[in-house]
């Protein structure tokens, strides 16, 4: 019935059946509630091999009987319970039910039949309130509906979510406003590394030696640098000035105004000042107000001069500031003031129009609902967030100080650094242009052969950009030891510590290579390259996220799966004082998407921490266990995929490695080598205009080559999709499958390419959409859309007018136990999708539904139509 089930094939001795619930009554005593059968089928024999072993393909393709339950059903008590019944039975296997029964343990459910089961109920409007929260807390039919109708009587009516779709003219007059504007954000852009290009094929002469060809390098990068982070404080002050709070039409001239800044200010490198003083200035040059001493991680403001940060405060990494979101038909834009000595946990999201008192604290995942107001010493935590306790001002350590001129010296590094080491990484560059000159020199001697030259240039450039890719990382890795050559210790440190300035120096280094680099990500390289800067990772482990510099406190068992944006033990930083501690996972562990490990965690054999949630704080994992959410709930069953066999997961044969390496090696080298292709054809086109002192011929061929370039790399993608994928459909697939190795090799080329070169500078145009559709996306008319966030296209499906937010994520897969399930995603007419949720596969969102910020939309569940929704699990917002 389109339900995974685990079925046990018997051979009966004497011709006797055994009884299905005393088996699975007995084997609960001795075996995980994952590992009990659902089903139990008898057979004669068991089909087998030539070699003798058990045929598992043939017993799959045998058709099941028909369970016959001889229990009578048990009577509801309440209509409430007859509804959660009917709901039972279309959902579970096909059983006597009891109302006292455990939905897990006793009826066989796990997460998926969970979410399905939910969203049955959902579908009467009185019941819509029931939660996953509340399958997992309750857990049988007679708790659930007694729950259920204590809700209904203190019922809060929800309100009218419809809106009227904006203009359609209003939306292309916005659209065509932002198309002409695209070709002076794509120069801006481009120029950032094609200037590179240009300085050295054009302006070195022979004969240069090679530390001059370096500092010209270090020289001209720093430069577009600097004029960047200029141009776009400029902009912001001269297109929007101060932004005002209140609500503003969807694609009107105020949202114009407001989506071009942001654009601007977006081709700086925010991420390159977190954690240093020159965050701080850089936000109040924007207009925030930014108290002495605020340490500011890597942070995503909606609107900057609309947040105020006091004194000592400290915002973790990934914090979302979404102070202007789209709702509806609308955009919102609000103020966030955050108050003197705030500690804010890592992945946490505010919206706009709330205030954080002194000394209170976000845990980590905290998702701050519009309108908030948290009192002095406050400790919240989880989504939606909550009020768990006050914090102990007086077991906090005093405050850290440091002399002023200390501080100015400090300051000034942190500038040099910002400025001289983003051109390091562009260093091991510089062979692979020696090599170009040399083949040009040979080439090009005559117009003939100029033909033959450009031709050559792919061929060349692909091992020319393997081979740089080597150098860039065995270079880092030199820094890395150079920077901190001893192995760094848990401890207690200030920020005003040389040791501060060194780790964050590596940090710099570590996100820096990672944005020229990031098809390493999710490679076999990847293990190899962090167990160099001082990582233990076992054997087999797979890796998807940075560490940013915390190389020697993380201990990685064999055959672990960390995935994409993983948070793995960030330094806690407080009062001026920065605790690293050690982060350790035994063997075949699971860290979901977004997830964050708090420094000091260990989590045992076999544990999965679900996407975008978090270890207890307060109870010990266990090993096998599965968590999800913020606040962290232990799921008593989930849906496992264990039929694929150990060597399509993991133990995987040599050759399957090999042949991995291989195909990997080409596609982490691809973006590098188109990069250089059309940079290399670009400079042939518009060097003669420079070289001849034509600078207004040279301005207008390099912004038609900087468009050429975005567009041409990104339908390079659309190509690679259809050619390698096709069409994607829902499937399910082994990590060590050739088919999965190639939609990884997909999606890294999606984010690396299309997503840095093109998608992220649509973010918030009509265009975007448009792009999708390309890939296969299916995509209404009218989508607000700000996010690139999408892998398996084709099975994506939003309806017209919805609104998808910053940071959020309309996935359509998960990796669980290393295969590879993909669903649809199905987001109805009218839907607003908050900052940081995510929409998990085989889910639907009904008509203008909201969901908040940072809210997960499990797998298998319906959100019902003009509801709001909010929290990880999602839940009715009016019970948050």
């Amino acid at each position: 019935g389109g339900i995974d089930e685990l079925v046990a094939f018997l051979v009966v001795q004497g011709g006797r059946v055994p009884d299905a619930k005393v088996l699975s009554s007995a084997l609960r005593t001795q075996l995980p509630a994952y590992m009990t059968p659902q089903r139990y089928e008898a057979l004669a024999e068991l089909p087998r091999l030539s070699s003798g072993k058990v045929n598992r393909n043939a017993l799959k393709a045998l058709p099941l009987s028909q369970a016959v339950d001889t229990e009578v059903q048990e009577e509801p008590w309440t209509p409430t319970e007859a509804l959660l019944l009917a709901a039972a039975r279309k959902t579970l296997p096909p059983q006597a039910i009891a109302f006292d029964a455990d939905f897990f343990l006793d009826l066989g459910g796990h997460s998926l039949l969970a979410a399905r089961f939910v969203s049955v109920v959902r579908e009467t409007p009185s019941l819509a309130g029931l939660t996953l929260q509340d399958m997992y807390n309750l857990r049988n039919l007679r708790a659930l509906a007694a729950m259920l109708d204590t809700k209904a009587a203190h019922a809060v009516p929800q309100r009218d979510l419809t809106f009227d779709p904006p203009p359609l003219l209003r939306r292309v007059l916005c659209g065509l406003a932002q198309a002409a504007a695209l070709p002076v954000i794509l120069t801006l852009m481009t120029a950032q590394w094609l200037g590179v290009f240009v300085s050295y094929m054009l302006l070195t002469e022979d004969g240069s030696l090679i530390y001059e060809e370096i500092f010209e390098l270090i020289l001209v990068y720093i430069c577009l640098n600097i004029f960047t982070i200029l141009f776009g404080i400029a902009c912001k002050w001269l297109i929007l000035g101060r932004t005002k709070p209140g609500r503003y039409p969807l694609w009107g001239v105020y949202y114009y105004r407001w989506w071009l800044t942001g654009r601007i200010l977006g081709l700086t490198h925010l991420k390159w000042f977190q954690g240093s003083p020159l965050i701080r200035f850089y936000l109040m040059a924007l207009g925030a107000r930014i108290g002495h001493g605020a340490i500011i991680g890597d942070i995503m403001p909606g609107s900057s001069d609309l947040i105020s940060i006091g004194r000592g405060a400290s915002l973790g990494t990934k914090v979302k500031l979404a102070n202007a979101w789209v709702e509806g038909n609308e955009l919102v834009i609000g103020t966030i003031d955050i108050g003197d000595e705030v500690m804010i946990g890592a992945s946490s999201v505010i919206e706009g129009d709330c205030s954080i008192g002194a000394g209170a604290e976000l845990k980590d995942l905290t998702a701050i609902r519009a309108g908030s107001h948290i009192a002095a010493h406050e400790i919240w935590d989880g989504s939606p967030a909550r009020k768990i306790g006050m914090v102990d001002m007086a077991a906090m350590e005093v405050p850290a100080t440091a002399p002023a001129l200390l501080r100015l010296v400090q300051g000034i590094i942190y500038l040099i650094a910002v400025l001289v080491v983003p051109p390091l990484a562009l260093i091991p560059i510089i062979p692979a242009f020696y090599m170009f000159d040399r083949i040009g020199t040979l080439l090009s001697l005559d117009d003939g052969n100029q033909l033959l030259y450009l031709a050559s240039v792919p061929f060349v450039a692909w091992p020319m950009a393997f081979f740089m890719i080597i150098l860039t990382v065995l270079f880092i890795v030199a820094l890395r030891w150079i920077i901190l050559p001893f192995r760094v210790q848990e401890g207690i440190y200030s920020i005003h510590s040389w040791f501060y300035v060194r780790k964050w120096v590596l940090s710099l280094i570590s996100d820096i290579t990672l944005e020229v680099l990031g098809s390493l990500y999710a490679t076999l390289y990847m293990r190899g390259w962090y167990q160099l800067m001082g990582a233990k990772i076992g054997k087999g482990t797979e890796i998807s996220t940075n560490f940013a510099g915390r190389y020697d406190l993380v201990e990685l068992g064999e055959k672990c799966f960390i995935a994409d944006e993983v948070v793995l033990g960030d330094e806690d930083i407080r009062r001026g004082w920065m605790y690293l501690k050690r982060v350790k996972t035994g063997k075949r562990v699971f860290i979901g998407n977004d997830a964050v490990i708090p420094p000091g965690c260990t989590i045992p054999d076999g544990a999965l921490i679900g996407i975008k949630s978090k270890p207890p704080a307060d109870v010990q994992v266990q090993e096998g266990e599965t968590w999800f959410g913020s606040p962290p709930i232990k799921l008593p069953v989930r849906q496992r995929f264990d039929g694929m066999g150990a060597t399509w997961t993991y133990e995987a044969p040599r050759w399957k490695i090999l042949l991995r390496a291989v195909f990997e090696g080409i596609n982490i080298s691809l973006p590098s080598m188109l990069s250089i292709t059309f940079a290399t054809w670009s400079i042939e086109y518009f060097g003669p205009a420079l070289l001849e002192g034509d600078y207004w011929l040279f301005a207008l061929q390099f912004v038609i080559c900087s468009v050429a370039i975005s567009f041409a790399l990104s339908l390079s993608v659309v190509a690679i999709k259809w050619l390698t994928m096709g069409r994607y459909e829902p499937t399910t697939r082994p990590m060590w499958s050739f088919w999965a190795m190639r939609t990884e090799a997909v999606s890294v080329l999606h984010w690396g390419l299309s997503g840095s070169v093109l998608l992220e500078h649509l973010r918030g145009t009509p265009m975007l959409p448009w792009f999708f559709r390309l890939l296969g996306a299916h995509f209404g008319r009218g989508v607000f859309l700000d996010t690139t966030d999408m892998t398996e296209f084709d099975c994506v499906t939003v309806g017209d007018f919805a609104a998808i937010n910053d940071s959020s994520a309309l996935q359509t897969h998960l990796y669980e136990d290393r295969v590879m399930k993909i669903g649809r995603v199905n987001v109805g007419t009218g839907v607003s999708v908050g900052s940081g949720s995510t929409v998990l596969y085989d889910s639907h969102v009904g008509d203008f539904a909201r969901l908040g910020p940072l809210t997960i939309v499990m797998k298998g569940e319906t959100i019902p139509p003009r509801s709001e929704w909010a929290g990880a699990p999602s839940q009715l917002r009016s019970a948050a």
